[in-house]
């Protein structure tokens, strides 16, 4: 992973997504890490340029080649309830070519998603779709079970490489938003994504 975040949520709880987990958790009892991967955000323009011919002028062609998104890994720390993330929004991009740096904020879509994170707590009956009986006998905190969710940030940053004929870059904040287990708000925001267009091929 190449990022990770440590974010307090819900009402103003300070709880850290890292370190060691605290004895007990008052309150709403939420927190969650996300690791953010964007090493793979990257779409290629490849011009390619056929010399002319005695029959046939010079011809420029391109071809564009999709990354592979931006991956989020979300964990609950010990001791969280469970979170149900419904949706997320960008926040913030600023894109730079060639040509210079524009930046837009409060895009205001708001995007669907259907993503459990389990509390956080270890048993034998865990599964990444079920968290822990609270009452158990072998219930005990621990890290929740990691659930991931992958955006193409990148889409359509190679169509601007080509229009630009240059690399471009782009830098994403983004806001995941949704409930706990018991009804409390949570929202977890991820900064400093970075995807690319990459001009590539013939001058």
């Amino acid at each position: 992973m190449k990022k990770l975040a440590c974010l307090p949520l819900v009402l103003g709880l300070v709880l850290s997504a890292c370190g060691n987990a605290p004895g007990q958790l008052f309150g709403n009892r939420v927190s969650v890490g996300v690791a953010v991967d964007d090493s793979g955000s990257t779409e290629t323009a490849t011009k390619t340029v056929t010399p002319a011919t005695e029959t046939a002028p010079a011809k420029v062609t391109w071809t564009i080649t999709p990354g592979n998104g931006v991956t989020f890994t979300f964990m609950t720390r010990p001791g969280s309830d469970a979170v149900y993330l419904k949706g997320y929004r960008i926040l913030k991009k600023t894109v730079s070519t060639v040509s210079g740096t524009t930046t837009q904020e409060n895009l205001g879509d708001v995007n669907k998603l259907n993503l459990y994170l389990t509390s956080g707590y270890s048993c034998a009956a865990r599964t990444a779709l079920n968290s822990c009986p609270p009452q158990a006998s072998d219930t005990l905190p621990a890290n929740g079970v990691p659930a991931q969710y992958t955006l193409s940030l990148e889409g359509g940053l190679g169509n601007l490489a080509r229009a630009t004929d240059g690399n471009v870059t782009q830098v994403t904040s983004i806001e995941f938003y949704g409930t706990s287990s018991n009804g409390q708000p949570v929202t977890i925001q991820a900064d400093g994504i970075v995807s690319q267009g990459l001009r590539l091929g013939d001058e």
